[in-house]
Protein backbone atom coordinates (compact mmCIF):
# COMPACT_ATOMS: atom_id res chain seq x y z
CA UNK A 1 0.00 0.00 0.00
CA UNK A 2 1.37 3.41 -1.00
CA UNK A 3 1.92 6.17 1.54
CA UNK A 4 -0.91 8.31 0.13
CA UNK A 5 -3.27 5.33 0.33
CA UNK A 6 -2.32 4.82 3.98
CA UNK A 7 -3.05 8.52 4.62
CA UNK A 8 -6.50 8.29 3.02
CA UNK A 9 -7.26 5.04 4.84
CA UNK A 10 -6.52 6.70 8.19
CA UNK A 11 -8.62 9.73 7.13
CA UNK A 12 -11.47 7.37 6.24
CA UNK A 13 -11.35 5.79 9.72
CA UNK A 14 -11.25 9.24 11.41
CA UNK A 15 -14.26 10.46 9.40
CA UNK A 16 -16.15 7.24 10.16
CA UNK A 17 -15.54 7.57 13.91
CA UNK A 18 -16.38 11.31 13.86
CA UNK A 19 -19.57 10.69 11.92
CA UNK A 20 -20.68 8.01 14.36
CA UNK A 21 -19.93 10.26 17.34
CA UNK A 22 -21.83 13.23 15.89
CA UNK A 23 -24.78 11.02 14.90
CA UNK A 24 -24.87 9.47 18.38
CA UNK A 25 -25.15 12.96 19.91
CA UNK A 26 -27.94 13.76 17.42
CA UNK A 27 -26.08 16.75 16.01
CA UNK A 28 -26.58 15.72 12.39
CA UNK A 29 -29.13 17.17 10.06
CA UNK A 30 -30.01 15.48 6.76
CA UNK A 31 -27.60 17.58 4.68
CA UNK A 32 -24.67 16.97 7.02
CA UNK A 33 -25.40 13.24 6.96
CA UNK A 34 -25.39 13.06 3.14
CA UNK A 35 -22.17 15.07 2.87
CA UNK A 36 -20.39 12.87 5.40
CA UNK A 37 -21.57 9.65 3.75
CA UNK A 38 -20.57 10.88 0.27
CA UNK A 39 -17.09 11.92 1.37
CA UNK A 40 -16.63 8.76 3.46
CA UNK A 41 -17.61 6.56 0.49
CA UNK A 42 -15.32 8.55 -1.81
CA UNK A 43 -12.30 8.01 0.45
CA UNK A 44 -13.07 4.31 0.81
CA UNK A 45 -13.37 3.83 -2.95
CA UNK A 46 -10.19 5.76 -3.67
CA UNK A 47 -8.22 3.92 -1.00
CA UNK A 48 -9.27 0.37 -1.90
CA UNK A 49 -9.78 0.68 -5.65
CA UNK A 50 -7.55 3.49 -6.98
CA UNK A 51 -7.52 2.01 -10.52
CA UNK A 52 -11.31 1.99 -10.66
CA UNK A 53 -11.30 5.69 -9.78
CA UNK A 54 -8.94 6.39 -12.69
CA UNK A 55 -11.19 4.39 -15.03
CA UNK A 56 -14.24 6.42 -13.93
CA UNK A 57 -12.45 9.72 -14.62
CA UNK A 58 -11.52 8.52 -18.10
CA UNK A 59 -15.19 7.92 -18.83
CA UNK A 60 -15.73 11.64 -18.28
CA UNK A 61 -12.61 12.63 -20.33
CA UNK A 62 -10.71 13.58 -17.19
CA UNK A 63 -7.09 12.55 -17.48
CA UNK A 64 -5.85 13.77 -14.11
CA UNK A 65 -8.19 12.33 -11.52
CA UNK A 66 -6.14 13.90 -8.73
CA UNK A 67 -7.33 17.34 -9.88
CA UNK A 68 -10.93 16.36 -9.28
CA UNK A 69 -9.99 15.02 -5.88
CA UNK A 70 -8.26 18.28 -4.95
CA UNK A 71 -11.21 20.37 -6.11
CA UNK A 72 -13.65 18.13 -4.27
CA UNK A 73 -11.57 18.43 -1.13
CA UNK A 74 -11.58 22.22 -1.39
CA UNK A 75 -15.38 22.23 -1.70
CA UNK A 76 -15.62 19.95 1.31
CA UNK A 77 -13.33 22.21 3.35
CA UNK A 78 -15.39 25.28 2.41
CA UNK A 79 -18.46 23.43 3.60
CA UNK A 80 -16.76 22.72 6.92
CA UNK A 81 -15.74 26.36 7.26
CA UNK A 82 -19.40 27.35 6.88
CA UNK A 83 -20.32 24.84 9.59
CA UNK A 84 -17.66 26.30 11.91
CA UNK A 85 -18.87 29.84 11.23
CA UNK A 86 -22.36 28.74 12.17
CA UNK A 87 -21.03 27.20 15.39
CA UNK A 88 -19.33 30.49 16.26
CA UNK A 89 -22.58 32.33 15.56
CA UNK A 90 -24.54 29.98 17.81
CA UNK A 91 -22.03 30.56 20.63
CA UNK A 92 -22.39 34.33 20.23
CA UNK A 93 -26.18 34.00 20.36
CA UNK A 94 -25.94 31.89 23.52
CA UNK A 95 -23.69 34.48 25.20
CA UNK A 96 -26.14 37.25 24.25
CA UNK A 97 -29.05 35.23 25.64
CA UNK A 98 -27.26 34.83 28.97
CA UNK A 99 -26.58 38.58 29.11
CA UNK A 100 -30.23 39.26 28.18
CA UNK A 101 -31.66 37.02 30.90
CA UNK A 102 -29.36 38.64 33.47
CA UNK A 103 -30.47 42.11 32.38
CA UNK A 104 -34.16 41.21 32.68
CA UNK A 105 -33.88 39.21 35.89
CA UNK A 106 -31.88 41.97 37.60
CA UNK A 107 -34.33 44.69 36.57
CA UNK A 108 -37.18 46.09 38.65
CA UNK A 109 -39.70 43.90 36.74
CA UNK A 110 -42.31 46.64 36.81
CA UNK A 111 -45.63 45.90 35.18
CA UNK A 112 -46.50 48.29 32.35
CA UNK A 113 -50.18 49.18 31.95
CA UNK A 114 -50.19 52.33 29.82
CA UNK A 115 -51.22 52.53 26.17
CA UNK A 116 -47.68 52.78 24.83
CA UNK A 117 -44.11 52.23 25.96
CA UNK A 118 -40.94 53.76 24.56
CA UNK A 119 -37.90 51.55 24.21
CA UNK A 120 -34.60 53.38 23.86
CA UNK A 121 -31.08 51.97 23.34
CA UNK A 122 -28.23 53.76 25.08
CA UNK A 123 -24.54 53.33 24.45
CA UNK A 124 -22.29 56.23 25.45
CA UNK A 125 -25.01 58.84 24.85
CA UNK A 126 -24.61 60.96 27.96
CA UNK A 127 -24.42 64.24 26.01
CA UNK A 128 -27.89 63.84 24.46
CA UNK A 129 -29.95 61.12 26.15
CA UNK A 130 -31.09 63.23 29.10
CA UNK A 131 -32.71 65.77 26.77
CA UNK A 132 -34.49 63.03 24.82
CA UNK A 133 -35.95 61.46 27.97
CA UNK A 134 -37.03 64.83 29.36
CA UNK A 135 -38.86 65.62 26.11
CA UNK A 136 -40.77 62.34 26.27
CA UNK A 137 -41.84 62.91 29.89
CA UNK A 138 -42.71 66.57 29.24
CA UNK A 139 -45.21 65.39 26.63
CA UNK A 140 -47.01 63.23 29.21
CA UNK A 141 -45.74 59.85 28.09
CA UNK A 142 -45.20 57.69 31.16
CA UNK A 143 -43.33 54.56 30.16
CA UNK A 144 -39.73 54.31 29.03
CA UNK A 145 -37.71 51.11 28.96
CA UNK A 146 -34.09 52.07 28.56
CA UNK A 147 -31.30 49.59 28.06
CA UNK A 148 -27.76 50.56 28.83
CA UNK A 149 -25.63 48.46 26.48
CA UNK A 150 -22.57 48.61 28.75
CA UNK A 151 -21.80 52.32 28.36
CA UNK A 152 -18.40 53.29 29.68
CA UNK A 153 -19.01 57.06 29.84
CA UNK A 154 -21.27 59.19 32.09
CA UNK A 155 -24.56 57.90 30.68
CA UNK A 156 -25.73 56.19 33.88
CA UNK A 157 -24.89 59.24 36.04
CA UNK A 158 -26.89 61.47 33.71
CA UNK A 159 -29.93 59.22 34.11
CA UNK A 160 -29.97 59.08 37.92
CA UNK A 161 -32.57 61.82 38.27
CA UNK A 162 -34.99 59.70 36.20
CA UNK A 163 -34.51 56.43 38.10
CA UNK A 164 -37.96 56.43 39.63
CA UNK A 165 -39.64 56.86 36.25
CA UNK A 166 -37.46 54.66 34.07
CA UNK A 167 -37.27 50.92 33.66
CA UNK A 168 -33.54 50.40 33.27
CA UNK A 169 -31.96 47.23 31.90
CA UNK A 170 -28.19 46.74 31.86
CA UNK A 171 -26.18 44.56 29.50
CA UNK A 172 -23.03 43.33 31.24
CA UNK A 173 -21.22 43.29 27.89
CA UNK A 174 -21.85 45.46 24.84
CA UNK A 175 -23.84 43.37 22.36
CA UNK A 176 -25.02 45.95 19.82
CA UNK A 177 -28.36 47.47 19.01
CA UNK A 178 -30.04 44.23 17.87
CA UNK A 179 -29.46 42.62 21.24
CA UNK A 180 -30.72 45.72 23.04
CA UNK A 181 -33.93 45.77 21.01
CA UNK A 182 -34.60 42.05 21.53
CA UNK A 183 -33.98 42.50 25.29
CA UNK A 184 -36.65 45.23 25.36
CA UNK A 185 -39.00 43.04 23.34
CA UNK A 186 -38.55 40.14 25.73
CA UNK A 187 -39.17 42.41 28.72
CA UNK A 188 -42.38 43.66 27.10
CA UNK A 189 -43.47 40.08 26.37
CA UNK A 190 -43.05 39.20 30.04
CA UNK A 191 -44.11 42.26 32.00
CA UNK A 192 -46.07 44.64 29.79
CA UNK A 193 -49.77 45.01 29.16
CA UNK A 194 -49.20 48.06 26.95
CA UNK A 195 -50.78 48.03 23.52
CA UNK A 196 -47.95 49.55 21.51
CA UNK A 197 -44.16 49.63 21.57
CA UNK A 198 -42.28 52.62 20.15
CA UNK A 199 -38.64 52.19 19.18
CA UNK A 200 -36.94 55.54 19.69
CA UNK A 201 -33.33 56.65 19.26
CA UNK A 202 -31.38 58.28 22.08
CA UNK A 203 -29.37 60.66 19.88
CA UNK A 204 -32.12 63.25 19.33
CA UNK A 205 -32.84 62.65 15.65
CA UNK A 206 -36.38 61.35 16.24
CA UNK A 207 -39.17 63.83 16.96
CA UNK A 208 -41.78 63.48 19.68
CA UNK A 209 -44.18 65.30 17.35
CA UNK A 210 -44.14 62.29 15.02
CA UNK A 211 -45.11 60.05 17.93
CA UNK A 212 -48.14 62.23 18.63
CA UNK A 213 -49.44 61.54 15.13
CA UNK A 214 -49.51 57.78 15.51
CA UNK A 215 -52.63 57.66 17.73
CA UNK A 216 -54.71 59.17 14.95
CA UNK A 217 -53.09 56.87 12.39
CA UNK A 218 -53.81 53.81 14.56
CA UNK A 219 -57.50 54.69 14.82
CA UNK A 220 -57.66 54.86 11.05
CA UNK A 221 -55.70 51.58 10.59
CA UNK A 222 -56.79 49.20 13.34
CA UNK A 223 -55.82 46.13 11.33
CA UNK A 224 -52.18 47.25 11.00
CA UNK A 225 -49.66 45.56 13.34
CA UNK A 226 -46.46 47.44 12.50
CA UNK A 227 -46.06 51.08 11.51
CA UNK A 228 -42.79 51.76 9.70
CA UNK A 229 -41.77 55.39 9.62
CA UNK A 230 -40.37 56.50 6.26
CA UNK A 231 -38.05 59.38 5.33
CA UNK A 232 -39.04 59.19 1.66
CA UNK A 233 -42.81 59.60 1.57
CA UNK A 234 -44.23 62.83 0.18
CA UNK A 235 -45.00 64.39 3.57
CA UNK A 236 -41.65 63.39 5.07
CA UNK A 237 -38.87 65.82 5.88
CA UNK A 238 -35.23 65.00 6.43
CA UNK A 239 -31.86 66.64 5.98
CA UNK A 240 -30.27 63.36 4.94
CA UNK A 241 -27.23 63.60 2.67
CA UNK A 242 -27.31 62.72 -1.03
CA UNK A 243 -24.84 59.82 -0.82
CA UNK A 244 -26.85 58.33 2.06
CA UNK A 245 -30.00 58.55 -0.08
CA UNK A 246 -28.26 56.64 -2.89
CA UNK A 247 -27.21 53.85 -0.50
CA UNK A 248 -30.72 53.60 0.98
CA UNK A 249 -32.32 53.50 -2.48
CA UNK A 250 -30.08 50.62 -3.46
CA UNK A 251 -30.96 48.91 -0.20
CA UNK A 252 -34.66 49.18 -1.04
CA UNK A 253 -33.99 47.16 -4.22
CA UNK A 254 -31.96 44.59 -2.29
CA UNK A 255 -34.70 44.21 0.32
CA UNK A 256 -37.30 43.69 -2.39
CA UNK A 257 -35.09 41.05 -4.04
CA UNK A 258 -34.44 39.19 -0.78
CA UNK A 259 -37.71 39.60 1.15
CA UNK A 260 -40.18 40.32 -1.67
CA UNK A 261 -41.47 43.38 0.17
CA UNK A 262 -41.50 46.86 -1.35
CA UNK A 263 -40.84 49.76 1.02
CA UNK A 264 -39.80 53.36 0.51
CA UNK A 265 -37.42 53.22 3.50
CA UNK A 266 -35.83 50.04 4.85
CA UNK A 267 -33.38 51.20 7.52
CA UNK A 268 -35.29 53.72 9.56
CA UNK A 269 -35.33 52.48 13.17
CA UNK A 270 -38.35 54.57 14.14
CA UNK A 271 -41.25 52.08 14.48
CA UNK A 272 -44.53 51.56 16.30
CA UNK A 273 -45.43 47.91 16.88
CA UNK A 274 -48.45 46.27 18.47
CA UNK A 275 -47.19 44.58 21.63
CA UNK A 276 -48.97 41.31 20.82
CA UNK A 277 -47.13 41.19 17.47
CA UNK A 278 -43.79 40.87 19.29
CA UNK A 279 -44.51 37.15 19.69
CA UNK A 280 -43.89 36.85 15.96
CA UNK A 281 -40.86 39.17 15.85
CA UNK A 282 -37.75 37.68 17.41
CA UNK A 283 -34.46 39.24 16.35
CA UNK A 284 -31.37 37.05 15.94
CA UNK A 285 -29.04 39.04 13.68
CA UNK A 286 -26.47 41.12 15.53
CA UNK A 287 -25.41 44.74 15.46
CA UNK A 288 -27.14 47.13 13.03
CA UNK A 289 -28.44 44.42 10.71
CA UNK A 290 -31.61 43.80 12.67
CA UNK A 291 -33.59 46.38 10.64
CA UNK A 292 -33.40 44.11 7.59
CA UNK A 293 -34.31 41.05 9.65
CA UNK A 294 -37.45 42.72 11.01
CA UNK A 295 -38.57 43.48 7.44
CA UNK A 296 -37.84 39.90 6.45
CA UNK A 297 -39.95 38.64 9.38
CA UNK A 298 -42.81 40.97 8.41
CA UNK A 299 -42.80 39.48 4.91
CA UNK A 300 -42.43 35.88 6.09
CA UNK A 301 -45.13 36.08 8.78
CA UNK A 302 -47.52 38.14 6.63
CA UNK A 303 -47.65 40.83 9.30
CA UNK A 304 -49.83 43.80 8.35
CA UNK A 305 -47.71 46.93 8.02
CA UNK A 306 -48.03 50.53 6.93
CA UNK A 307 -45.43 53.18 6.14
CA UNK A 308 -45.89 56.55 7.79
CA UNK A 309 -44.09 59.83 6.92
CA UNK A 310 -41.58 60.99 9.50
CA UNK A 311 -39.47 64.09 10.13
CA UNK A 312 -35.88 63.13 10.91
CA UNK A 313 -33.41 65.76 12.04
CA UNK A 314 -29.79 64.79 11.61
CA UNK A 315 -27.48 66.71 13.88
CA UNK A 316 -23.71 66.90 13.73
CA UNK A 317 -23.67 64.43 16.62
CA UNK A 318 -25.92 61.84 14.95
CA UNK A 319 -24.14 62.16 11.60
CA UNK A 320 -20.84 61.22 13.24
CA UNK A 321 -22.45 57.95 14.34
CA UNK A 322 -23.48 56.92 10.83
CA UNK A 323 -22.09 53.66 9.64
CA UNK A 324 -19.65 53.65 6.75
CA UNK A 325 -21.10 52.78 3.36
CA UNK A 326 -18.98 49.61 3.26
CA UNK A 327 -21.12 48.29 6.11
CA UNK A 328 -24.03 48.08 3.68
CA UNK A 329 -22.11 45.33 1.89
CA UNK A 330 -21.52 43.54 5.18
CA UNK A 331 -25.22 43.78 5.99
CA UNK A 332 -26.15 42.39 2.57
CA UNK A 333 -23.80 39.42 2.98
CA UNK A 334 -25.12 38.77 6.45
CA UNK A 335 -28.72 38.84 5.25
CA UNK A 336 -27.88 36.35 2.49
CA UNK A 337 -26.15 34.12 5.05
CA UNK A 338 -29.13 34.33 7.39
CA UNK A 339 -31.58 33.63 4.57
CA UNK A 340 -29.90 30.62 3.00
CA UNK A 341 -27.37 29.12 5.42
CA UNK A 342 -28.73 29.66 8.93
Amino acid sequence: MKLIEIFFFISWIVILISSYDVAKRKKFNALHFLVFIAFWAWLLLFTVFPNIISYIWNLFWIQRWIDVFVYSSIIFLVYFVLILLRKVEINKENITNIIRWNAINNSSKKKIFWEEVFIIPVYNEWTVVSKVIKEIFDNNYKNIILINDWSDDNTIDKLKKYWNNLILLNHDINRGQWAAIETWFEYVRRYSEANYVITFDSDGQHSIEDVKKFKKIIKENKNVDVFLWSRFLRESRSNISFHKIIILRLWILFTFFLSKIHLTDTHNWFRVIKAKTLNKIKITIDWMWHASEIIDIIAKENIMYKEVPVHIKYTEYSIKKWQKWINAINIALRMIWNKFFK
